[in-house]
């Protein structure tokens, strides 16, 4: 079972990648193709503060889940992953 921890509000990038196990390739990929839809950063936890860019951990868990997350569940132990993104995410009004 995954367990997500994170104790800030927001994250550098390095930490991000890090906590999930993503490459920065794979990041600066989705930001790129995010933006080449017309969308901004922002819907994706990036924050730019300064010259620094910090994440919402919790506003990227809720865009990947929504946008990056193929694998439906196809039984009830594989609908734990969804609710447990979902209950560590929140919905952007």
């Amino acid at each position: 079972m995954l367990n997500y921890h994170f104790d800030k509000k927001l994250i550098t990038t390095r930490e991000l990648l890090k906590e999930l196990s993503i490459s920065v390739s794979k990041l600066d990929y989705w930001k790129t193709n995010w933006r080449k839809a017309g969308n901004d950063c922002w819907d994706m936890g990036l924050r730019l503060i300064g010259n620094t860019a910090l994440w919402d951990p919790i506003v990227f868990l809720d865009w990947l889940s929504k946008h990056k997350l193929k694998n439906l569940p196809k039984d009830q132990r594989d609908k734990n992953l969804l609710l447990f993104v979902a209950r560590n995410s929140s919905e952007k009004k």
